[in-house]
């Protein structure tokens, strides 16, 4: 069969595929709604469709669950796979009960490979921090509460596009709460309220060296 042509003459080229040069971020999620709901808005945003690309994975699932469905994943990727692609694992502690192995599924997380977003007492408290301060003890009732109260929602869902464009304030109050724990000593799963989603953020977007904020 004889070669395309195209107009002037020549032989009409194919285009080489284009290679996704975009990080990856492979996303296991406690919650099946609210957690989701954020990250696929986080993704559309113009700051990060560019450079990043999610792939959100089933919620439903206890924290340990999940890291071992995370390392699951990761194992049969294989290295080459896994070479622009960093799998993170985001849940809560709850309170006033804790969800039961907190601290094994940290250390398996870590000792894996593996980035855990953890919120205390839940990602409720991460979307709190995108209007206002919190420093005082809340259970997840009250983190709820909260924040349906400075959305205007109710339930689980959020109009994720609400809240992205806030995010390096709370990502910037998150980094406070932590440096408070730090200096009171105040260690995981002791430190209500905190939230590790600022740096899975942080990861998305790497803030650079004159970066102010």
């Amino acid at each position: 069969m004889a070669a395309r042509q195209r107009r002037g003459g020549g032989p009409l080229r194919r285009r080489a595929p284009r290679i996704d040069e975009r990080k990856r971020f492979v996303i296991f999620c406690e919650g099946k709604v609210t957690e989701p709901g954020y990250l696929r808005a986080l993704e559309r945003h113009h700051g990060v469709a560019n450079i990043a690309a999610f792939d959100i994975r089933e919620g439903g699932a206890v924290p340990r669950t999940l890291v071992e469905r995370a390392k699951k994943a990761k194992t049969e990727a294989g290295p080459v796979a896994t070479e622009n692609t960093e799998y993170w694992c985001v849940f809560d502690v709850e309170a006033p009960i804790p969800h039961p192995e907190l601290q094994n599924a940290v250390v398996m997380a870590r000792d894996n490979g593996i980035r855990a977003a953890v919120s205390n007492p839940c990602f409720e408290l991460w979307l709190v921090l995108h209007y206002t301060d919190q420093t005082a003890w809340l259970d997840t009732a009250a983190a709820e509460t909260l924040r349906c109260r400075h959305d205007g929602s109710a339930g689980k869902s959020i109009n994720g596009e609400d809240y992205v464009h806030r995010r390096m304030d709370a990502v910037d109050r998150a980094k406070k709460l932590k440096s408070k724990h730090e200096g009171d000593m105040t260690k995981f799963p002791d430190d209500n309220p905190s939230s590790g989603m600022f740096e899975l953020v942080e990861a998305v977007e790497p803030p650079s060296d004159d970066d102010e904020r």
